[in-house]
């Protein structure tokens, strides 16, 4: 996997490869979306990958796909939200690929809802995966990466952690929690384990798809951004597989916001 950077003048090409050959990088959620091409694209990259999702049929079809490119994956079927899953899934992980040096935190919920409407049942399946899940899976993965001296933690917040947007309040108040989770792991983990999140902005996702099926919701958005465009799921995994890779060794505690420059609306 290459990144093509020219000089303003055009006459000199710097090629820059992402090689993750030889690592192994678990991503959660990775079934479809934004995890399922961040799985993809990693495996361009020469990682292998651990998918985990709770559904084994999408798991089985990803896990055959990657495997036609060449490379190993291990699909996992998991609840995360279930407490005994965490240390499982780590240890499972661990254990048949001999080591993880990258760890994708995909998973997500949102539930729409006002807040007037919101349940207890809303808010704690949201904070139950988004956050809870997330925070123990990281520590049964960090702990084992720590001991090996290397990794890489990256985790998909929302551009929803850094402004206001429409989402459920709920939902921006789990992915503002998963941001600063980033950047108290990255102090602690430090030098051993590097620790990141990125928050995309609207992406042409099943979890977007209701709403940016309104032509005023699409037509708004595509106004509020600098790009004029909505997202796409490899406008974040490229810079996920950039934190996974050697190329980013002095990055750590950082939230990248990839979001077309609509948070400056």
């Amino acid at each position: 996997m290459w990144l093509d950077h020219r000089t303003q003048t055009e006459e000199h090409l710097v090629s820059l490869k992402i090689d993750l050959d030889g690592q192994t990088a678990l991503v959660t959620g990775a079934s479809r979306g934004i995890g399922r091409d961040i799985a993809l694209t990693l495996t361009e990259g020469g990682a292998d990958v651990v998918v985990v999702a709770r559904r084994a049929d999408t798991l089985a079809d990803l896990a055959r796909e990657i495997g036609d490119r060449g490379q190993s994956c291990l699909p996992i079927t998991a609840d995360l939200t279930q407490p005994e899953s965490w240390e499982r899934v780590a240890e499972r992980a661990w254990t048949e690929t001999g080591s993880i040096d990258v760890l994708v935190n995909t998973a997500g919920l949102i539930v729409r809802r006002e807040p007037p409407e919101v349940t207890l049942e809303d808010f704690d399946s949201t904070f139950d995966l988004n956050v809870r899940a997330t925070f123990f899976l990281t520590q049964a993965v960090g702990r084992r990466m720590l001991e090996a001296g290397s990794g890489s933690v990256v985790t998909i917040t929302s551009v929803a952690a850094e402004t206001v947007t429409k989402a459920p309040v709920t939902y921006q108040a789990s992915k503002a929690a998963l941001v600063q989770m980033t950047r108290a792991l990255a102090i602690r983990w430090g030098p051993t384990v590097r620790v990141n999140s990125v928050a995309p902005g609207y992406v042409e996702t099943d979890m977007n798809r209701e709403w940016l099926s309104d032509p005023e919701n699409r037509q708004w958005l595509v106004e509020h951004t600098a790009m004029q465009r909505v997202g796409e799921p490899a406008d974040v995994s490229d810079i996920v597989a950039y934190l996974a890779s050697p190329l980013s060794s002095f990055i750590t505690g950082q939230n990248i916001v990839v979001d077309g420059g609509w948070n400056m609306r």
